[in-house]
């Protein structure tokens, strides 16, 4: 899109809010008359959302969206208003309130599935982290695929401690800091368990598993989600898990040594913040650690 396709976007997205049970039934139908495939990603940052959603959308016929609604929700701030990042980010966690989450996914869902080529058969979106609104997304488009992505805590944890010296040049932080994050992956993982159970269609998947074996792994969820799976996809997977990191935010990297990098370069102390932030929610996704 570009920026006046977008500004329409988004004023087609606010004008409509209050409509939003319309929209989303209008765009069920669309999905089923288009015969489209809708595949909504979710988890939390630094869960590997990014490698989860580019390598299925490998496929000819599968188109991949990388986070749309961030260029649509940047028209908010318009001419007059002062945009960084950290404003965006303030917005959009703490001012965009769940409704209009929800139906900006399902405009995006509708948008991307008229424009689609005919030949198109999968539509592949990853949204930035929205999976506080998972659930509701799922009851707005009952006819999408519904694809969560989990990470071990310490794992997701090591993440974010590089993101942070990546981005911003922070060589550390607290225990106690250490021990939030953890306290947020923890309450966010017992609620997607609690939900999963009531929506068993949905595929919940394992970093760790996706990362120790690609090629079969991804094979395996090609054929769940009822996606055509060939050589040269296999091909294209491999090739961007093995061999030299391409960098902090490139999908290329040797895959098999991601799942286990937290235990060695996280300290003994880190560990330990991180298995008490997690203990309180007995999860039981991973064994003690």
């Amino acid at each position: 899109m570009n920026k006046p396709e977008q500004l329409r976007s988004y004023s087609f997205i606010l004008a409509t809010l209050r409509y939003r049970k319309l929209i989303a039934f209008l765009t069920r139908i669309v999905i089923a008359f288009r015969m489209k495939k809708v595949i909504l990603i979710f988890g939390m940052s630094r869960s590997g959302t990014s490698m989860l959603g580019k390598f299925l959308s490998l496929g000819k016929t599968s188109i991949y969206m990388h986070e749309p609604e961030t260029e649509l929700m940047k028209q908010h701030f318009g001419p007059d208003r002062h945009y960084t990042q950290q404003n965006f980010w303030d917005f959009v966690h703490a001012e965009v309130p769940t409704e209009l989450k929800v139906h900006t996914l399902v405009c995006i869902s509708l948008f991307a599935v008229l424009k689609a080529p005919f030949f198109s058969k999968a539509i592949v979106i990853k949204p930035i982290s929205f999976v506080e609104v998972i659930g509701e997304s799922s009851e707005a488009l009952t006819n999408a695929n519904i694809v969560y992505i989990c990470r071990h805590p310490a794992g997701r944890s090591e993440s974010i401690l590089r993101q942070l010296q990546h981005d911003q040049g922070i060589e550390e932080i607290s225990l106690e800091a250490l021990e939030q994050i953890s306290q947020d992956w923890g309450r966010t993982n017992k609620t997607i368990k609690e939900l999963h159970r009531k929506n068993p269609k949905w595929l919940w998947v394992f970093f760790e598993k996706l990362t120790g074996d690609p090629v079969t792994e991804f094979k395996k969820l090609y054929t769940q989600l009822g996606l055509p799976w060939n050589q040269s996809i296999a091909d294209e997977i491999e090739k961007s898990t093995t061999g030299m990191d391409g960098g902090y935010y490139n999908i290329q990297r040797d895959s098999r040594k991601q799942a286990d990098k937290w235990r060695n370069s996280l300290t003994a102390e880190q560990i330990e913040s991180v298995r008490k932030g997690t203990l309180p929610f007995e999860t039981d996704l991973y064994e003690s650690f």
